[in-house]
């Protein structure tokens, strides 16, 4: 093994365990992948199908229903990556939330116990880690399953909720949590809200534009980064050519938004630049490639493109066979055009799988190879495109989608050149993985920040226009969300504590042999799940005012599914924070999406159950390919 001057690890011939991974396959590897792909998939499918979806107020709602679920969610999830259940994690929220109004309500008849909201908050906490230090103590020293003990404590807690409520207060649902002391103070921390209306900002436009094309622009040199081979030398002239891109794209989309985002002339002023910021850049930092090899596909490239074109062919036949127009139920929660966008998304869903397939492939063969399969992917993209514009009624079909998928085909078309041109990695390069990591979380930061610009603010024309998205409202409960998530995120990551829950749920005793304190990593993990229903329970209590005795029950099945749809695994050991985050917002999509389509929402709990059984499926699938890969 040696290494060069710029940082490139290039192992001994057959050493197979140091050969470099591309993007694709550290991506496969992922447990939250196939979350993040139906994340995707659906909040398109319901972008389509509903009106109000992808509006400022439609994100607001969906990321109001995922918080508390998520906050729960990621718990369970690293409770199941160590290898356990809690039962009693839907129960316990509404029992945290009912706990906290009797501590705080004012003594009388039916009163509570008259704390301070600062007494009464750390109290609720304690009592909340003492039963999940009991779930964990129960199941450690009587070897009990947790499925087991934490059933029990459900049905305790599910008994006192109700039997206690009728008793204290003689009726089935315990208020108020407004009548606590310093109750002003602590709604700033658990029930403030951002109404999105009173908070104007006439360059939002413009501010969001630029945060997300910037975000963009570094998130490309962040791949290219990741998959070309650094040059020992910088060439200069390739850099002005990625300048003058720069500027060409600039003035296209001034040309777009000057012409009303129709116009061919700043379309094709837009693909050129970014074909030359493309070529420039690899001129500047990459080596050239030196053999492009030989366009024999091979039945192997061949059959997976067959089978691509195919669900193409049966994606368009469905778009032209059903009216796009008839709201009418034809099955019992699908209109006709609600039949029409699922059979459309399915088949297309279909086709990428199918061109990822082709163009894995094609990797293998040459490069010529993979960048012809690219290209020819790029170019049906764009072809779908059109389709889409000519066949749609909807405006934002028309545009906004026809822009997304002509920006995707674009991006396809310069990374087909690319590979022509350019040196693919083949080894580990540490200073270019460093450089490409910190430039796409620069390009992350700035693309999530100009999302949150168009989303957090208004300008005056929406307000005047009445625009029903001026109405939305984000509670203070996303961002205890985001907190959350991002915390234990790094304990799972980036500290001993997060080895040890990996350890326990991968193998109890081989962890225990090594010195990892597995009773104690268990206990903890329950406690962590009953410090989360502890702050779900407080932050339901600011929005409710009032908790009935039934509120949580049965939610732990959903939390289960939230972080198995994420790509934690049953059997412990494999999942990831971000996967459980993910999986929160899919169930939240999925019911939101219902309830805006208009369609019978008794049939939403169906809808969950074909959820989780695909991503069960869709996890297992891509775990196989992913270990295949190593």
């Amino acid at each position: 093994m040696t290494t060069t001057a710029n940082g490139e690890t290039i192992p001994s011939a057959g050493d197979e365990r140091l050969a470099y991974r591309g993007v694709g396959q550290r991506m496969l590897i992922r447990p939250e992948i196939v979350g993040m792909l139906a994340a995707v998939l659906l909040y398109m499918f319901f972008w389509g199908v509903t009106q109000p979806f992808g509006t400022a107020g439609g994100v607001a709602t969906v990321l109001d229903v995922s918080a508390t679920l998520g906050i729960m969610a990621v718990a369970v999830g690293i409770l199941m990556i160590g290898g356990e259940f809690d039962l009693s994690s839907g129960a316990m929220t509404g029992a945290m939330g009912i706990v906290i109004i009797l501590l705080v309500k004012e003594t009388g008849e039916l009163g509570g116990a008259g704390l301070s909201y600062w007494i009464a908050i750390p109290l609720s906490l304690a009592i909340a880690l003492g039963i999940g230090w009991l779930n964990g103590t129960m199941v450690e020293r009587t070897a009990l399953p947790s499925f087991i003990v934490t059933l029990a404590t459900f049905f305790v807690l599910r008994g006192l909720k109700l039997a206690g409520s009728k008793i204290i207060v003689d009726q089935i649902q315990v208020g108020r949590a407004d009548e606590g002391r310093q109750y002003e103070f602590w709604q700033n921390i658990f029930g403030s809200s951002w109404e999105r209306r009173d908070h104007i900002w006439e360059a939002r436009d413009g501010v969001y534009t630029a945060l997300c094309i910037f975000g963009g622009i570094f998130i490309l040199l962040a791949l290219y980064e990741f998959s070309f081979r650094r040059s020992s030398i910088l060439k200069p002239k390739g850099l002005a050519l990625l300048l003058v891109g720069f500027v060409g794209i600039g003035a296209g989309v001034g040309l777009l938004h000057i012409l009303d985002g129709t116009d061919w002339l700043a379309m094709l002023v837009i693909g050129v630049s970014a074909m030359l910021a493309g070529v420039g850049l690899g001129i500047w930092r990459y080596e050239t490639v030196p053999d492009r090899g030989s366009l024999t596909l091979g039945p192997t490239v061949l059959q997976p493109i067959g089978k691509a074109f195919g669900f193409l062919a049966a994606a368009v036949a469905s778009a032209l066979f059903f009216d796009s127009a008839n709201d009418t139920d034809i099955l019992p929660f699908v209109t006709e055009q609600g039949l029409r966008a699922i059979l459309f998304l399915g088949f297309l869903s279909g086709a990428i799988v199918f061109s990822l397939v082709s163009l894995s492939r094609a990797r293998m063969v040459s490069p010529v190879a993979q960048g012809t399969v690219l290209g020819l992917t790029a170019v049906v993209t764009f072809a779908v495109a059109l389709f889409i514009q000519s066949e749609s009624q909807s405006a934002k079909f028309r545009s906004e989608l026809f822009g997304m998928l002509s920006i995707l085909a674009l991006i396809l078309a310069v990374w087909a050149v690319a590979l022509l041109l350019f040196e693919s990695r083949r080894f580990e390069d540490q200073n270019a993985d460093r450089t490409a990591r910190r430039v796409a979380l620069l390009g992350g930061v700035l693309a999530i920040a100009g999302v949150l610009t168009r989303l957090l603010f208004s300008i005056q024309a929406e307000i005047d226009a009445k625009n029903p998205s001026v109405l939305a409202t984000f509670s203070i409960r996303i961002v205890w969300f985001v907190l959350f998530t991002a915390v234990m995120a790094y304990i799972l990551r980036a500290t001993p504590f997060g080895s040890w829950v990996y350890a326990v749920g991968g193998n109890k005793e081989a962890a225990r042999q090594i010195g990892v304190p597995a009773a104690r990593t268990k206990t903890q993990l329950f406690m962590l799940v009953a410090g989360a229903a502890w702050l779900v329970g407080i932050l339901l209590a600011f929005r409710l005012n009032t908790i009935q005795a039934g509120t949580g029950n049965g939610l732990e099945f959903e939390y289960i599914i939230a972080a198995v749809v994420g790509g934690t695994l049953l059997t412990g050991g494999y999942g990831s924070v971000f996967g459980a985050a993910i999986g929160a917002l899919i169930m939240a999509m999925s019911k939101q999406g219902i309830s805006f389509a208009g369609w019978n929402t008794d049939w939403r709990f169906v809808f969950l159950g074909g959820i989780l059984l695909g991503a069960v499926v869709a996890n297992g699938y891509v775990r196989k390919i992913a270990e295949s890969a190593r």
